[in-house]
This record gives C-alpha cells, structure tokens and sequence, in this order.
C-alpha cells in the first residue's frame, strides 16, 4: 500500500513533464524561427552587396594599375626620347 502513493505521485509528475514536451513548435518559436529567416535574408543582401562592391573596387585596382603601367610606359619612352636628343645635339661649354 505505501507503493501506490509514490506510483500516483510518479505518474502525475510524469504526465506534467510530458504534456510540456511537444514536438510541434509553440508560437514563440515560430516567431524566432521567422525572425531568424529575415535575418538571414537580410545578411546574405548585405553579402551580395558586399561582393559587388568588392568586384567594383577590383575593376578599379585594375584599371589604376593598366593606368600605372600606360604612364610607365610613356615615361621611358619620353626618356629615351630626351636621351636621344641629348645625344644628336650635344651641347657645347
């Protein structure tokens, strides 16, 4: 007879932890799980945003550095020119 109480006692603990076990979602999970979506959505935007102007800023790394090299160029030239000239006229003292 002493076992019954206990057996009751276990029994309705054991209903009340298993009534709040589920394994559907309750609202306010739903709602994280909403909230975490856009967030997501929204940070992978910000990627997309982040990586078109990452390619832009390459495109013009890229072009300063054609630029670089254009005026490089026309800078050894314009010396071999002068050092041409240099030497088809000397100068006299």
């Amino acid at each position: 007879m002493r076992k019954l109480p206990g057996a009751i006692l276990s029994l309705i603990v054991a209903s009340i932890l298993l009534a709040g076990c589920t394994k559907y979602a309750n609202k306010s999970q739903m709602q994280q799980l909403a909230d975490l979506k856009n967030e997501v959505a929204t940070l992978q935007q910000q990627i997309k945003t982040a990586e078109q102007q990452k390619a832009d800023l390459q495109k013009q790394v890229a072009e300063k550095k054609d630029q670089i090299n254009k005026l490089k160029s026309n800078e050894q030239f314009l010396q071999q020119k002068l050092q041409e000239n240099n030497q088809a006229s000397p100068t006299s003292n």
